[in-house]
């Protein structure tokens, strides 16, 4: 029997060492896996070529992304600055054209003054005359 009892305590000693070594093992690559995650992973070459070709990519895409903004805002201000222009044509343009009125209103104004006054003017302004004249002569009551 003793020498079932030592070869039982035998393979105790085995798997206890065993399992020793398999949680000193798991310790072992926790202390290294936190390690790594304080000091930053530490990447393969190949695992950094990439990282460098995604930030590669990532960085010519915003900078297409820019262009395009560039674009848009110029020809926004384009737009903006052609409405202003014709704008600004229209209103010179309607401004022209009160001042073109507001002049033949006044030489209608002149035309007519100067033709009543004018000795033996126009049949109508004769009339206009004489109906002038009627009215003030007869006075009040008259």
């Amino acid at each position: 029997m003793n020498s079932g009892v030592k070869q039982f305590a035998g393979e105790v000693k085995q798997a206890t060492g065993e399992v020793a070594q398999d949680v000193k093992d798991q310790f072992g690559q926790a202390l290294e896996q936190g390690a790594q995650s304080i000091a930053g992973s530490q990447l393969t070459p190949q695992q950094i070529q990439q990282k460098q070709q995604e930030d590669q990519k990532k960085e010519l895409e915003r900078q297409r992304q820019l262009v395009y903004t560039r674009k848009w805002l110029k020809d926004l201000e384009m737009s903006q600055q052609k409405a202003r222009m014709e704008n600004k044509q229209k209103e010179q343009q309607r401004l022209q054209g009160q001042q073109r009125e507001v002049q033949e209103k006044k030489m209608a104004e002149i035309q007519k003054t100067q033709a009543t006054k004018r000795p033996g003017g126009t049949t109508q302004d004769a009339i206009q005359r004489s109906q002038a004249e009627l009215k003030v002569g007869k006075g009040v009551g008259g």
